[in-house]
């Protein structure tokens, strides 16, 4: 049963309310955390800057021309040289490690901002990405027809809504330019230009998990073209890091194996990561790791699978609606099978929920249930990382088995099976048609 105007309104308003009620309590804590700040050390302990000061660590040590031993891995898991230089240039106070772990090709970008001083470095930083979030908005809203119904300052507006964007600001991180190039992908590629598109992504090569959803289905639906772009730019991006930091490559090589490691360290935060990944170590580790990997590898097969039976029955591009619904849901899907995906990385959940919207009113039609699972995500982005912060603080108080079932992950995946259901469902239908209207053979 479709739903009335009226309802469509009244989940609206809670939309925008929940959205209101969230950039509040950000706005807040930050500006409490940078003005308890106490010098380069926030409120809460963390630097100024958070992770960003891992990437102003690559461009340093680039510049300083000993970038090979940024990647000098002790027995302990710790990266002795990088830890030194940070505590140096942030204070004794500095009890954190935010190693740059990023290919060597990325530290010849950072090189730049690393020869000014870090603060202005950092609001540099912030400032060339908040223009690359404001390119993405832009590059939606002229593809997606029913974006135009707002103005750009408005959608940018909307990002802020979504507490993960907030998580890019409070982190430093890169997550505007992994949008950007996920929007160049999906509207390049929109356009039935494969070659450039599979080029935009191969960008991607230094978060190369972020990718692995998306390639696998320009495999099963053989898009030669865009895997030959991806490639070229990989080779690119590759043969850049060899020309310039020749030893640091081959450094790299050989620690960056052990990375994953990294994500089971008893200090790392785990409760940032929203994935399968993370919602199978908070929930098994404490009994088994290879219990984890086994439900890993389950959720991850599981969704593969899935995955191949929605775009089998699907003609690339022929119906762009279910087209565009397929493809959100794999860049969904996709970001939950990447191992690291912290809480800040949920922002690219922007596109798919830039696609949905764009063809809401007909989604709705079919599922009206697709609003209210709509601010239901919403919302656990926002209190997931919060709820398992604080379950492991009670867990620890009162030395309770470190168990935790975290919320985020199982909902977005239930978000983008609703999508699923819905976009196989229709191509059937449509296949079903098609076959009844062909002449049968005498």
């Amino acid at each position: 049963m479709f739903p009335s105007p009226s309802h469509v309104n009244y989940l609206r308003n809670i939309a925008i309310f929940c959205g209101i009620v969230i950039t509040s309590i950000s706005i807040t804590l930050f500006a409490f955390n940078l003005i308890k700040s106490n010098g380069y050390i926030t409120a809460v302990g963390v630097n100024v800057g958070a992770d960003f000061l891992a990437f102003y660590t690559g461009g340093t040590f680039y510049n300083q021309g000993i970038l090979e031993h940024i990647y000098n891995l002790t027995p302990e898991f710790r990266f002795s040289e990088q830890l030194a230089y940070q505590q140096n240039l942030i204070g004794e106070d500095f009890k954190g490690h935010n190693p740059f772990l990023n290919p060597p090709f990325t530290a010849v970008f950072y090189a730049p901002l690393a020869k000014l001083p870090y603060l202005p470095a950092f609001i540099l930083w912030q400032v060339l990405n908040f223009g690359l979030l404001i390119c993405s908005v832009i590059m939606a809203r002229r593809e997606l027809v029913s974006l135009q119904a707002l103005p750009t300052y408005q959608l940018v507006g909307c990002c802020f809504l979504f507490y993960p964007t907030f998580g890019w600001v409070l982190y430093g991180q890169a997550t505007p330019i992994i949008l950007l190039l996920y929007c160049l992908f999906f509207f390049t590629l929109r356009k039935g230009k494969d070659f450039r598109a599979g080029f935009y992504l191969g960008l991607l090569a230094f978060k190369p998990q972020l990718t692995i959803l998306i390639v696998l289905v320009l495999l099963f639906k053989w898009r030669w073209k865009s895997l030959i772009g991806g490639s070229l730019s990989l080779c690119i991006s590759l043969m850049i890091g060899f020309i310039l930091a020749p030893e640091a490559m081959q450094k790299y090589i050989e620690v960056s194996p052990r990375f994953l490691d990294f994500l089971r360290l008893p200090n790392y935060p785990t409760w940032g990561i929203h994935s399968f990944f993370g919602f199978s170590s908070l929930l098994f580790d404490e009994l088994s790791p290879q219990i984890t990997n086994i439900v890993i590898y389950i959720l991850s097969g599981g969704t593969i699978l899935l995955l191949w039976l929605l775009w089998k029955n699907i003609r690339w591009q022929e119906n762009q609606k279910i087209w565009d619904i397929a493809m959100a849901i794999t860049f969904i899907w996709g970001l939950l099978i990447s191992p690291h995906l912290f809480f800040y990385d949920l922002m690219l959940l922007l596109l798919p929920a830039a696609i949905v919207f764009n063809f809401l009113p007909w989604l709705i039609k079919h599922d009206p249930q697709i609003p209210l699972w709509i601010i239901l995500t919403c919302i656990v982005c926002f209190i997931g990382k919060f709820h398992i912060s604080l379950t492991n603080s009670f867990a620890e108080q009162f030395d309770l088995p470190k168990t935790y079932l975290q919320i985020t992950t199982p909902i977005i995946f239930y978000m983008g099976y609703r999508l699923y259901c819905l976009a196989r469902q229709i191509s059937k239908s449509n296949q079903a048609v098609e076959n009844i209207s062909k002449p049968e053979l005498s």
